[in-house]
C-alpha cells in the first residue's frame, strides 16, 4: 500500500562496531545499512538476510532485518525474526511490540496477548498494548454477519486501494502497468509509483472469486511484469518516500486486462498524476478534489532535511487542469489521506506533524468564510493513540470511519467507527470487527449514502484490492426430527440441550417429534437429544461462517437402551466413581503434555488396559483468548498430544476418539474482554476424558435425572 506513507517513523539503530575476523565485511554491512537507511527494504533484506545467516549472534543485523521484513508486510518472516529477537538478552521494548504485532497478523491471539502484557511491563501506559490485552475479541465476530463481502472486477494483481465515490462511478488509486516494463519504481518494495484511476459507472462493478482467477492466469502460462529493462536493482529516480508495502507478490503487476472478467479503468487525465505517488483524494460537492501526492510540484521534487520526500496534498479543479497545494504541507512532515464533509467545508487527514499522540494522527480544517482552511487541529485523544490513524472517512449521519494500529484488533490496520458531533467524538471508536477486518491490513472504507454498502481496501490476499460490501439481513434457522433410530418413527416427548458459550436452552420437540430455533449469527452450537429409555445422541453444528439465508437440517435418531446398557444407566454411581477421570491442562498456546498431567493419562491407561471394553473422548479446549479458528486448530493438537500418549502406553489409537471444541465451552465467565486471572484462564486450557461403556457416555449421564 503505497500511501500508509503516514504510518511508518524510520527506526534509529544503534550500530556497534564489527571487530572480529570471522564477520561479514565491513564493506557489504556497509551497503546493507545504506539500503536501510533509505527505506529501500527489499534491497536490504536481499543484503541482510546473508549477513545475518553467516553471524547469528549479531543483534544489530537481526534487528535490521526483523524491521525490514515488518515493513515489507513479509508476515512469516517477521515473525520469525522476532522470535528469534525476543530470546536475545537486553529485549528492547519496541522488539516486544512488534512481536506481539507479528503474532497477531498470524492469528496467534493468546500468545499475542502475553507478549503485549510482558511490553506493559516496560511501558506500563502503553494505550494500544493495553488496549488489546483488555479487549474483548469475540466482539470483533459478531458482525460477521452482518455484511457480505465480495472481490471485485476492479482488481489487478498490482496494488489497487482507496477508492471514493465520483459522479456515477469512482476514484481510486493503483500502481497497474500497461506497458511491458517500467524503468520507475519504488526503492521501497520495487514496484511502480501509484496513479488515480476512474471507473465511469459503479454498476459495471462486479464481483468475482480472487482464487478462480488467479489459478486461470497461472495456467494461461503468464508472467509478471519485469521492472527496470536490464531487471537491475532501482536507480536514483526512485523516491525515498516514507511508505509501507503490502503485497505477498513482490514483483508481480501482471494485470487482468485482456480476461473476461475485467474492468477497465481510465488512468485520470490532467495534471494529476505525476511520475510519483498519487494516492487517496476526495471529491468536493463541485467536482473539484483534495488528494495525497509525494512532495513534487511544479515539476520539482523536494525533500525533508533527512532526505526524505513526504506526502503533501493539492487541490485540482474539476477538469484537473489546475493544481494548488494544501496551504499547510511541510516538507518535513507529512499530510495526506483527506476526506470531506457532506458539503465540502470540514477536511479531516492524517499526519505525521509534531505534537500529535503517536505515529500518525487525523487533524481536522475547517474553511473559513473567504475560502482559505483554517490552522489544523488534532482531533485528540479520544480518537488518537500511540499507533497511526489513517485513511478516515466520515458520512452524511456524522459517523467518522478510521483505520488504526493502535486500537485492539485482529492484526494490521484495522477498520473503526465513531460517531462524531462538533468533530468531537462520541464515545469510544468501535471496531467493526469481521468480515470488514481481517489479521492483514483493512483501510479506505467508504459507505453510500444509505450507508447500507459500499467499499472497502486490504490486503488479506496478498496485495491491497478493493472489495465490496453490502449489509446483511439474512436468518439461519435449524430444523429436525427426533426419531426412533431403529423404527423410524417420531418420538414425542422428547427434548434437546442445546449448548453455547453463553448458556443452555431446552427445546421441546413437537407431537411429530419436530423442533426449530433461530440460531445466532457466528455461533457454535452443541446439542443433545434425550428420551426417557433412549440413549442419550450428542451432535454439533455452527452458524459460523453463513452468509445468507440458511436452514441448517439435524435429524436425530436414539436407540432404545438395551439391557447391557441400562444396566450402565442403573449403575450410574458406581460407574462414575470408577471411570472418573482427571483433566489434564496445558500452558498458554501450546499443545504438549506437562508433567504434571502424566499421572492422570498414565491411570487413564492402566484403567483402560484392565477394561477392554471401555473407550475414551478426548475432548479439548482452550481459553477464549483468541479467533475460533485458531482455537479450534490449537484444541485439535492438544487432543492429538493426548492420544498419542495413551497409544504410547499401550493402549489401542481405535479406542480413542478426539473431539475439539476450542474456546465454545469455558468453564468460567472468562469470555474475551472479561478481567480474570492466570489461574481462571488456565481452568479453560484442558483435556476431559469421557469413558464410554457398552455404547453410553457416562458424561452425558446425570444419574439423578429424570426426563
Amino acid at each position: 500500500m503505497k500511501y500508509r506513507i503516514l504510518s511508518i517513523i524510520i527506526l534509529t539503530l544503534n550500530m556497534n562496531v564489527l571487530s572480529a575476523a570471522d564477520k561479514p565485511k565491513e564493506r557489504d554491512i556497509k551497503r546493507a545499512k545504506e539500503a536501510f537507511n533509505s527505506l529501500s527494504y527489499i534491497q536490504a533484506i536481499k543484503l541482510l538476510k546473508p549477513l545475518a545467516d553467516k553471524d547469528t549472534s549479531n543483534t544489530e543485523l537481526l534487528e535490521m532485518l526483523a524491521y525490514s521484513y515488518k515493513m515489507v508486510k513479509n508476515y512469516d518472516a517477521t515473525l520469525d525474526a522476532y522470535t528469534k529477537l525476543a530470546k536475545r538478552s537486553n529485549v528492547k521494548p519496541e522488539w516486544k511490540l512488534y512481536y506481539a504485532e507479528a503474532l497477531a497478523n498470524k492469528q496467534q491471539y493468546e500468545k499475542s496477548v502475553s507478549v503485549y502484557r510482558d511490553y506493559l511491563k516496560s511501558v506500563p501506559n502503553e494505550k494500544r498494548a493495553s488496549s488489546f490485552v483488555n479487549a474483548n475479541l469475540k466482539s470483533f465476530e459478531e458482525n460477521r454477519g452482518a455484511w457480505n463481502i465480495a472481490f471485485t472486477n476492479i482488481n489487478t494483481l498490482s496494488s489497487d486501494y482507496a477508492p471514493i465515490y465520483y459522479k456515477e462511478g469512482l476514484l481510486f488509486s493503483s500502481n497497474r502497468v500497461t506497458s511491458n516494463a517500467t524503468k520507475r519504481v519504488f526503492a521501497w518494495d520495487n514496484t511502480p509509483f501509484s496513479d488515480l484511476y476512474r471507473i465511469e459507472k459503479i454498476s459495471d462493478i462486479k464481483h468475482l472469486n480472487a482464487d478462480s482467477i488467479l489459478t486461470n492466469l497461472t495456467a494461461k502460462g503468464n508472467k509478471p511484469y519485469k521492472f527496470n529493462d536490464d531487471d537491475t536493482e532501482q536507480t536514483s529516480n526512485d523516491s525515498k518516500v516514507l511508505a509501507i508495502y503490502q503485497p505477498s507478490l513482490e514483483r508481480d503487476s501482471l494485470l487482468l486486462f485482456g480476461t473476461s472478467n475485467a474492468l477497465k479503468a481510465e488512468r485520470l487525465k490532467g495534471k494529476v498524476n505525476s511520475k510519483y505517488h498519487e494516492g487517496s483524494v476526495a471529491v468536493f460537492p463541485d467536482g473539484s478534489i483534495i488528494f495525497t501526492r509525494n512532495n513534487f510540484y511544479k515539476g520539482s521534487k523536494n525533500q525533508s532535511k533527512e532526505g526524505v520526500n513526504r506526502l503533501k496534498m493539492y487541490t485540482a479543479n474539476s477538469d484537473f487542469s489546475s493544481i494548488k497545494e494544501f496551504p499547510y504541507n511541510n516538507n518535513e512532515y507529512s499530510v495526506g489521506h483527506p476526506a470531506l464533509s457532506k458539503d465540502g467545508n470540514i477536511l479531516i487527514f492524517a499526519s505525521d506533524m509534531p505534537g500529535g499522540y503517536g505515529g500518525t494522527d487525523l487533524y481536522y480544517s475547517v474553511k473559513s468564510g473567504n475560502g482559505q482552511w483554517i490552522r489544523p487541529i488534532n482531533l485528540g485523544k479520544g480518537i488518537n493513540t500511540e499507533g497511526d490513524e489513517m485513511f478516515p472517512f466520515i458520512d452524511k449521519e456524522n459517523t467518522l470511519y478510521f483505520s488504526s494500529t493502535g486500537y485492539a484488533g485482529l492484526g494490521g490496520l484495522d477498520v473503526f467507527e465513531i460517531k462524531m458531533k462538533d468533530m468531537k467524538p462520541l464515545g469510544q471508536p468501535k471496531n467493526m470487527g469481521m468480515p470488514i477486518n481481517s489479521p492483514e491490513d483493512d483501510f479506505a472504507l467508504i459507505k453510500d449514502s444509505e450507508g447500507k454498502q459500499g467499499f472497502f481496501s486490504s490486503n488479506r490476499s496478498g496485495n491491497d484490492d478493493i472489495y465490496s460490501f453490502k449489509r446483511s439481513t439474512h436468518k439461519i434457522l435449524l430444523k429436525g426430527v427426533v426419531k426412533d433410530g431403529r423404527l423410524g418413527i417420531a418420538l414425542p416427548g422428547s427434548r434437546i440441550l442445546l449448548r453455547t458459550l453463553d448458556g443452555i436452552d431446552t427445546l421441546r420437540v413437537g407431537p411429530r417429534g419436530e423442533f426449530e430455533k433461530e440460531l445466532a449469527k457466528e455461533t457454535d452450537y452443541e446439542l443433545t437429544a434425550q428420551k426417557l429409555g433412549y440413549v442419550s445422541q450428542q451432535v454439533f453444528t455452527t452458524s459460523v461462517g453463513i452468509n445468507k439465508d440458511s436452514t441448517i437440517v439435524l435429524n436425530i435418531n436414539l436407540f432404545k437402551t438395551e439391557n447391557n446398557q441400562q444396566w450402565v444407566i442403573n449403575n450410574c454411581d458406581s460407574l462414575k466413581s470408577v471411570f472418573n477421570f482427571d483433566n489434564i491442562y496445558y500452558d498458554l498456546d501450546r499443545a504438549e503434555i506437562r508433567p504434571d498431567a502424566r499421572p492422570a493419562l498414565d491411570k487413564i491407561a492402566l484403567i483402560m488396559l484392565s477394561h477392554p471394553e471401555v473407550s475414551i473422548i478426548t475432548s479439548s479446549h482452550c481459553d477464549s483468548r483468541a479467533s475460533n479458528d485458531y482455537n479450534r486448530l490449537l484444541s485439535i493438537r492438544r487432543g492429538n498430544s493426548a492420544k498419542a500418549y495413551l497409544v504410547s502406553r499401550g493402549v489401542a489409537a481405535s479406542r480413542i476418539r478426539v473431539e475439539y471444541y476450542g474456546k465454545t465451552r469455558l468453564t468460567n465467565r472468562c469470555y474475551d474482554g472479561v478481567p480474570c486471572s492466570e489461574e481462571e484462564q488456565q481452568v479453560n486450557r484442558r483435556t476431559e476424558f469421557e469413558a464410554i461403556i457398552n455404547g453410553v457416555n457416562l458424561s452425558q449421564l446425570d444419574c439423578n435425572e429424570k426426563l
